[in-house]
């Protein structure tokens, strides 16, 4: 199961708390320092901001050239992978690190309907996710506490 490390960071608290490792790491996964997760192995955490933005500007792409009927058809297949039709050509995948899981298709079709429904509103707000750091990259992915791997060789579970 995915979880945050809450490990104080020992710089603040100086020699009185000399060390801390890592939280336990299942088999199968892997803790990643940057972001303080446990993730799946094999995966990268995908906050990389030109790759976000590829992803949205893919979506979009793919929504208007199928006329959005078949973005949605497309949607409804990728949806119980955690994935949306540009994360499936990019490669990534959304993960749920409350409950060490892809999304399932339910949880996904929320994330997508909560980022279309705030489409212009989404924009703005997904340019403030992407360059702040915070970790979600969608607005979908803020309410809904997803994030989103690398998971080119399709190591996750669906």
């Amino acid at each position: 199961m995915s979880h945050v490390a809450d490990a104080p960071d020992p710089e603040i608290l100086g020699p009185a708390y000399p060390q801390f490792a890592a939280p336990e790491v299942p088999p199968g996964m892997r803790y990643d320092g940057e972001t303080r997760l446990v993730l799946p192995a094999d995966t990268r955490y995908t906050a990389a901001r030109v790759r976000v933005l590829a992803g949205v500007a893919l979506g979009f792409l793919l929504f208007a050239g199928t006329l959005g009927i078949g973005y949605l058809t497309w949607s409804a297949a990728t949806w119980g992978r955690g994935q949306t039709p540009a994360q499936q050509l990019l490669g990534l995948r959304c993960w749920d690190p409350g409950t060490g899981r892809v999304p399932g298709r339910w949880q996904m079709a929320e994330r997508q309907f909560l980022g279309l429904s705030l489409s212009g509103l989404s924009l703005i707000v997904l340019l403030f996710f992407v360059f702040s750091g915070s970790g979600q990259t969608s607005v979908g992915d803020f309410f809904l506490g997803t994030i989103v791997l690398h998971d080119r060789e399709g190591v996750l579970p669906s």
